[in-house]
């Protein structure tokens, strides 16, 4: 079973930038046998085998045990509960199992149906989108960052009028995995822009899409690997963390609403359970005054990074950055 996005033989885990984590473990095949998998045999089994391979990979991973150790400290912090004996395998494991989820939804095996409203923005969005006007949502790699992507592109909408999904994604993380979703659905790449390469023209075009009804999409949850003093710092899980500058001056750059969206398993270790679908409006507006938007930047930050730490209490094996966050 591959690694969560990456290993290293290297022990020390205080100040490394995930993106300086070298790739290792699971060759082209094993993806293909995961996929093989999740499209042939019951979900029950996929479980099973999934849990069976990913023991065996936590026993020999101990730079990844570490890795997950220091978010779960973090994390207990918060909760109040004792990081459990098992939880560093429990994260694997339910790394595993996003994997397997996004295979499931590149096939077409997931549809809206799955979906479990939170009583929160979802209705705003739906309405803005079947108005025709676009949004930009700040997601995370809590859960499934691809699934709301996967169901448009087998025309599952939650809305009545059709809608296109484009995600800014950097492609310094996994790329075997990412060549297997093209070997499933050859179109996968068409959609995607590239992190590192966002320019003026660029910019331009999204704003487009934007207006036109779309929606452009961004992790709020990861440094760039190449504008990594572009930081934003905030409180998270007890201790300041660096966030991504880039992703929410994007948002102020271009001037559109702002949504946060998570999709998680209702059930952590379940990739049978529905997924509750959180959406919220962001209540800070980028609509500013030069010298007013580094606040309003920090201020849209909080907002985000109280949600997603309340998610993460919540389900705390489903958030998957296997590196020190508060240092990388």
């Amino acid at each position: 079973m591959p690694d969560p996005h990456k290993d290293t033989s290297i022990s020390t885990t205080d100040h490394e930038h995930w993106a300086d984590i070298k790739e290792v473990g699971g060759s082209l095949w094993h993806f293909r046998f995961m996929l093989w998998v999740a499209c042939h045999l019951p979900l029950f089994l996929v479980e099973l085998i999934t849990a069976f391979i990913c023991f065996f990979f936590w026993l020999g991973a101990f730079p990844v045990r570490k890795r997950s150790k220091i978010y779960l400290n973090h994390l207990s912090v918060v909760s109040g509960k004792r990081p459990d004996f098992l939880g560093t395998y429990k994260h694997v494991y339910s790394f595993a199992l996003s994997m397997m989820e996004k295979l499931l939804g590149w096939k077409g095996a997931i549809d809206k149906n799955h979906f479990e409203s939170q009583d929160d923005d979802l209705e705003m969005l739906v309405n803005q989108l079947n108005c025709g006007k676009g949004a930009f949502v700040l997601c995370s790699h809590l859960g499934n960052i691809e699934m709301l992507r996967s169901l448009t592109e087998y025309n599952e909408y939650i809305t009545q009028k059709k809608f296109e999904v484009y995600p800014i994604v950097d492609f310094s993380g996994t790329t075997k995995f990412n060549d297997l979703l093209r070997e499933l659905n050859p179109e996968l790449m068409d959609k995607v822009v590239d992190a590192n390469s966002i320019g003026v023209d660029c910019a331009v075009w999204m704003k487009e899409q934007i207006e036109a009804g779309n929606l452009v999409v961004i992790a709020g949850d990861r440094t760039s690997a190449n504008s990594r003093n572009r930081t934003l710092v905030t409180d998270f899980l007890g201790e300041s963390a660096n966030f991504p500058e880039g992703a929410f001056s994007l948002a102020g750059i271009l001037n559109a609403p702002v949504y946060f969206i998570f999709a998680v398993r209702k059930k952590d270790f379940n990739i049978r359970s529905t997924y509750e679908f959180h959406v919220v409006r962001a209540k800070t507006s980028l609509d500013c005054p030069r010298k007013e938007r580094p606040a309003r930047l920090n201020m849209l930050l909080r907002e985000y990074a109280q949600i997603l730490e309340k998610l993460c209490v919540k389900h705390p094996y489903q958030w998957y950055n296997f590196y020190n966050f508060w240092k990388g």
